[in-house]
């Protein structure tokens, strides 16, 4: 059975007052479980921002409870606050390095803060071993001036969890956000390593629905300071139910402008076998070939996630035909639309 590690419940957090109050959050319920990767994902001004903030209690809610490893944050007094955060770590967009130090010297940092004594050279044995996990063994005399952005992200990723002892969740906010597509894809397969070597809780605050889909187990989609949708990633993908998860999911929309003048059906890949060619495998074995209205699928692992709207035959029988056929196809949902017109 899954173990809660982050719960939220009935969070609301409010900015100002009177004319110029903000609604940031509105009513939060939240449970992260112990060792997934676990996905928040809005647009800009949706409050994904805050939310994490609140997870750590770097911004205080207005109400509501945040709890983290059994224990109510937001009951605890602020000595007893700061050590509960230590099980906590925070990665960010903008890196937040000390120039003046060294990659070595950046990952020690938190190490001199916890005050703890060893063996001379233990916190740059440490940091040493952190360098080497995610892959810059070679940058250690480095100052963060002669790092790329994913050099510097990597040297993030190491301090935070230089923190001691060892944090249980990872808070990573737009933690990709400044950095290209290939870089991007290194730092995603490195949290996961993380995740699954260490069992380290990540959660991803991020406005990207590929990053999601590349790292995360589930996802919760805000949208106004409110949480519109959670679930698996894939029954999100596959199925979003709400129109704030459609706009994430496919930002292109799913309407056409001219309806043809044959029947529609729309397919939901719930994780189909990536690469089974659907359509071509109808027309060679039974003679019945479909027209491709539109189309947004997404290939996770192995599997297909998304949606596909078909134009059917004039022909009543072929129609039929093609609906059985696509209706015995394993991790496929086909149903016939007429809400598609723009």
């Amino acid at each position: 059975m899954s173990e809660t590690i982050i719960r939220i419940e009935h969070l609301c957090k409010t900015f100002g007052t009177g004319d110029g109050k903000v609604e940031a959050l509105k009513d939060i319920d939240l449970d992260i479980q112990k060792g997934e990767i676990f996905g928040i994902i809005g647009l800009s001004g949706a409050g994904k921002s805050t939310l994490v903030r609140c997870i750590n209690l770097l911004e205080r809610p207005t109400s509501g409870k945040v709890t983290v490893n059994g224990q109510e944050l937001t009951a605890l007094k602020e000595k007893d606050l700061r050590k509960a955060r230590r099980g906590m770590s925070m990665i960010f967009q903008g890196f937040n390095l000390l120039m003046q130090r060294t990659a070595l010297e950046n990952i020690c940092f938190p190490l001199e803060l916890s005050g703890l004594k060893g063996e001379k050279g233990w916190r740059e044995k440490r940091a040493g071993e952190l360098l080497e996990m995610v892959g810059l063994p070679d940058k250690a005399d480095a100052y963060p001036v002669q790092l790329s952005g994913g050099q510097k992200q990597r040297i993030a990723i190491a301090r935070a969890l230089a923190e001691y002892p060892q944090p249980q969740v990872l808070l990573c906010d737009e933690a990709t956000s400044a950095l290209d597509p290939t870089t991007t894809q290194s730092i995603l397969d490195l949290l996961k390593k993380i995740n699954r070597e260490l069992g380290v809780t990540v959660v991803v605050i991020t406005h990207e629905m590929r990053v999601v889909e590349q790292i995360c187990d589930r996802v919760a989609v805000l949208e106004g300071g409110v949480i519109q949708e959670q679930g698996d990633v894939s029954d999100i993908f596959s199925n979003p139910r709400t129109e704030a998860g459609r706009r994430l999911v496919m930002p292109n929309g799913e309407k056409i402008h001219v309806l043809p003048e044959n029947r529609l059906v729309r397919l939901a890949f719930n994780g189909a076998t990536s690469g089974e060619p659907i359509i071509a495998t109808l027309a060679a074995q039974q003679g019945i070939c479909l027209n491709i209205i539109s189309a947004d699928t997404r290939t996770i692992g192995d599997k297909s996630f998304g949606t596909m709207v078909l134009g059917l035959p004039q022909d009543e029988t072929e129609a039929a035909r093609a609906l059985i056929y696509l209706r015995e196809i394993p991790g496929v949902t086909a149903e016939e639309v007429t809400d598609l017109v723009q």
